[in-house]
């Protein structure tokens, strides 16, 4: 994160990625591809098996990271925090997995991150500076 400049950094299988991060929009014949979210400056499309904050999300979350189960916080330095859900990476794709990431987002407040169900975007979102990159 630190070398390329990133506020943020996940860590997921691929087939989790893309079901977070894209969506089937139908269309006259067939169906388009589409990015749920452009980049980070829209929000989060939501929590994969190892999510790294920066500055702008830990500031964003506020004290809501401090609500989360110790197990799945864990503080990397002052300015990155890893959120994990779950302990590998192949149970994103479990019930347990969904309902677990269903629980930290209404922790860090669903007003974050894509709703996958209504399709539309977070309301809520970090503060960047003009050029989207992270207000230090």
């Amino acid at each position: 994160m630190r070398l390329v400049q990133s506020p943020l950094a996940w860590c997921a299988l691929k087939n989790d990625f893309e079901r977070k991060t894209q969506r089937r929009v139908p269309e006259d014949i067939g169906l388009r591809l589409t990015f749920t979210l452009r980049d980070y400056s829209e929000g989060l499309a939501g929590l994969f098996w190892r999510n790294f904050y920066g500055p702008p999300f830990i500031r964003m979350f506020g004290q809501r990271l401090d609500a989360l189960p110790a197990e799945c916080r864990e503080p990397l330095g002052e300015d990155i925090v890893l959120v994990q859900p779950y302990e590998l990476p192949t149970e994103a794709d479990t019930e347990a997995g969904r309902a677990r990431e269903r629980e930290l987002i209404s922790l860090l407040g669903p007003e974050c991150f894509y709703d996958h169900e209504h399709h539309t975007l977070p309301t809520r979102r970090p503060v960047l500076h003009a050029l989207g990159q992270p207000l230090h």
